[in-house]
C-alpha cells in the first residue's frame, strides 16, 4: 500500500468574454443567442421587447452563475413499536449506513439500514430517566451510562428496532469508531465504565436476518486502546484509523489494516508532508478521485479538541 502525499492541483478556467468592435454585429449576436428576430426596417426595439430581452438574459445567467440552493431538512417521525426500540437521547455513539442484502423482491432480501451502537445515555449530575440537567455547569459524559446496545433504523419502512445479535458483544463504550465493510460493521476502541476499551476489532455481521457478533484477532502491534479517534474504509479495502486519545494525550498517528489479507495486521503509516497536530473528536470524509486506479482523497476536517484545521490526506492504491 503506497502513500503519496503530493497533490496535483486542478485549475478552473473561467470563460473568456471577447469584445466586439462592431456594435451592430454585437447586437445581432445577442439577439441570436436570445432567440429573437432582428428589428424590421432598421427600427429600434420596443420597450416591451427590451424588457423581455433583459428578463431572458437574467434567467439564462441565473442558470449557470451563483451558488446552488442548499438542501432542505425535515424532521422524520420514525415508527417504534416499543419505547425501547428507539435509541433515545445519548452521545458518543456511532451511526453507520449498511447497504441492502440481496436483490429486492427475492427471498432473504434485507433493505438498507442505519446501525446505531453504544454511546452514553446519561450525563454527570443528570437523571438517567429524564435526561434533564441539574445544572448547566456540570454536564459531560458519565461513563457509567455507556452501553453496548444495538439499534437498527430501516430506511425503507422508517422504523426503529432494537436488535440482540448472536455472539459475544463488545463491552459498553462511547467515543469509539464504527465503519461499514460490505454488510458488516467494524467496531474499534472507545472508553467505558472500566476505562479504555481493548484494541481488538469487533465485527457485527448483518448478512443474515439475525445479526451476529464476531471478535477479530489482529496480529502484531496496532493503534492500541484509544477513544475520540476516526476510522474509515478506504478503497473498499483498507481500514484507516487516525488520531484520538490514549488516555494520556491526544494523538496524530495513522494506521491501516488490509481487510483482504489474512492474517489481519495493522500497519503504521508515515505520510509525507506536514500532517495535522494531535487531535481528538474530529471528523473526516472520503472522495474517490479516479477509476483507472483507486485513488482516495481523505479530507480531514478537524473541528474538535484542541485544534481547528482542515487537512487533505492523499493516498494512492494500485488497482
Amino acid at each position: 500500500m503506497d502513500v503519496d502525499s503530493s497533490m496535483v492541483p486542478e485549475t478552473d478556467h473561467d470563460p473568456v468574454l471577447q469584445n466586439h468592435s462592431n456594435s451592430q454585429s454585437s447586437a445581432a449576436m445577442e439577439r441570436e443567442q436570445l432567440g429573437e428576430q432582428p428589428p424590421v426596417d432598421g427600427g429600434s426595439l420596443s420597450q416591451s421587447q427590451m424588457q423581455q430581452q433583459q428578463s431572458t438574459a437574467q434567467v439564462q445567467q441565473s442558470q449557470v452563475v451563483g451558488p446552488r440552493l442548499a438542501p432542505t431538512y425535515s424532521v422524520v417521525n420514525a415508527v417504534m413499536e416499543k419505547k425501547e426500540d428507539g435509541p433515545g437521547p445519548r452521545c458518543g455513539h456511532t451511526l453507520t449506513a449498511v447497504a441492502a442484502v440481496g436483490e429486492e423482491g427475492t427471498p432473504g432480501y434485507i433493505g438498507p439500514r442505519l446501525i446505531l451502537f453504544g454511546g452514553a445515555t446519561a450525563l454527570e449530575g443528570n437523571s438517567a430517566a429524564t435526561g434533564t440537567p441539574s445544572s448547566a455547569g456540570n454536564a459531560g459524559i458519565r461513563l457509567a451510562g455507556a452501553t453496548a446496545d444495538v439499534h437498527c433504523y430501516d430506511v425503507l419502512t422508517n422504523k426503529w428496532s432494537r436488535i440482540t445479535p448472536f455472539g459475544e458483544p463488545p463491552t459498553p463504550r462511547a467515543a469509539h469508531v464504527a465503519t461499514a465493510v460490505g454488510t458488516m460493521v467494524v467496531i474499534q476502541g472507545g472508553i467505558g465504565p472500566a476505562g479504555l476499551s481493548a484494541e481488538d476489532l469487533h465485527v457485527l455481521d448483518l448478512t443474515q436476518q439475525r445479526p451476529r457478533w464476531h471478535r477479530v484477532v489482529v496480529q502484531g502491534p496496532g493503534p492500541g486502546p484509544r477513544y475520540g479517534h476516526v476510522m474509515a474504509l478506504v478503497g473498499q479495502r483498507y481500514l484507516m484509523a487516525i488520531g484520538g486519545n490514549d488516555g494520556k494525550r491526544p494523538l496524530a498517528d495513522v494506521w491501516a489494516l488490509d481487510t483482504a489479507a489474512k492474517p489481519y495486521e495493522w500497519r503504521k503509516l508515515e505520510p509525507e508532508g506536514e500532517g495535522p497536530p494531535p487531535c481528538m473528536y474530529n471528523s473526516f470524509d472520503l472522495t474517490l478521485l479516479a477509476q483507472t486506479k483507486i485513488w482516495c482523497g481523505i479530507h480531514f476536517v478537524f473541528l474538535g479538541i484542541p485544534y481547528k484545521y482542515c487537512y487533505l490526506f492523499h493516498i494512492a492504491f494500485a488497482s
